[in-house]
Formats: C-alpha cells, sequence, structure tokens
C-alpha cells in the first residue's frame, strides 16, 4: 500500500469519526429538546390545574 493510500484510508477513518460524533451530538440534541418539551408540557399542565382550582373556589363562593 503507498502513502498515497494509507493517507486517504486515515481521513477516511477521521471523516467517518467525525460522522459518528456528529450523529452522537445530534442524538443527544434531540434528547434534551424532547425532555424540555415534556418538562414545558407538564408546567403548562400544572398551570393550567392550578388556574381550574382557582376558578372551581371562586365559583364555589358566587
Amino acid at each position: 500500500m503507498g502513502i498515497k493510500d494509507e493517507m486517504q484510508a486515515k481521513a477516511q477513518q477521521a471523516k467517518e469519526k467525525l460522522q459518528s460524533k456528529q450523529d452522537e451530538a445530534k442524538q443527544r440534541g434531540q434528547s434534551e429538546q424532547e425532555r424540555l418539551r415534556q418538562r414545558a408540557e407538564q408546567a403548562r399542565q400544572q398551570g393550567q390545574q392550578s388556574f381550574d382550582d382557582i376558578q372551581d373556589e371562586m365559583d364555589d363562593r358566587s
């Protein structure tokens, strides 16, 4: 194998390693985004529940 072939093989390995790291980072980003989306949904539901509780309490006073 010549030097040119060795360099191409090393370049290909580096390219594959970089692609792997990028895919991993993308996956982590998607997981984090989904976790934040779920947390926001829970907070929204809790806020709505609190609002409904207050509204029920005010209706009871009427």
